[in-house]
């Protein structure tokens, strides 16, 4: 049997460093997203055996934005690989104007671990909107920043980048 306690030990860690955080609709665990990146990515053929540092990563993506978890907690704890995945998939600090839209469009120089994850974290949230909570506006604002995050990551996976476009397309049709 393959060892996975690494794996595990980053599921809790996730967890753990999430805390009691819910997502936009105030009932669900925020740590549910990340770990729903993670079954994305299985759905894709990935899979915390072979691809151990991406699943992590897909684990640790929001921490350092939305938590006190610092990107050398996670180097310390699951090592140098990991930790620049999640350094590359954690947005600058700035109040700038357009700040995320220039972010997004830095994706091209990314790692393809990191378009990987982008492209599935973006699926996930765009699948996880809800009329009653994101006012459609939101929802198309969203489903247009993907379009960038397909432009700049879909060379990474192209089953993640035919899903993705499957899923703005539906947003912005309605």
């Amino acid at each position: 049997m393959k060892e996975i306690s690494n794996y595990w030990k980053a599921l809790t860690f996730a967890a753990k460093n999430h805390g009691i955080k819910t997502r936009k609709d105030n009932e669900t665990p925020y740590v549910i997203h990340p770990m729903r990146i993670t079954a994305i990515l299985r759905a894709a053929g990935f899979s915390e055996f072979k691809n151990e540092d991406l699943m992590m990563a897909a684990l640790f993506h929001d921490l350092i934005e939305d938590t006190e978890t610092s990107l050398n907690d996670i180097k310390n704890q699951f090592g140098k690989k990991s930790a620049s995945i999640v350094e590359e998939l954690t947005k600058p600090e700035d109040d700038e104007k357009g700040s995320k839209e220039k972010w997004l469009k830095s994706f091209d120089k990314a790692s393809k671990e990191a378009k990987i994850i982008k492209m599935a974290d973006r699926i996930d949230n765009l699948m996880d909107m809800n009329l009653d909570i994101w006012p459609i506006e939101k929802q198309k604002s969203y489903a247009e920043q993907g379009k960038i995050i397909l432009e700049k990551c879909g060379d990474a996976h192209s089953e993640l980048a035919i899903k993705l476009k499957s899923v703005i397309n539906k947003i912005l049709e309605n």
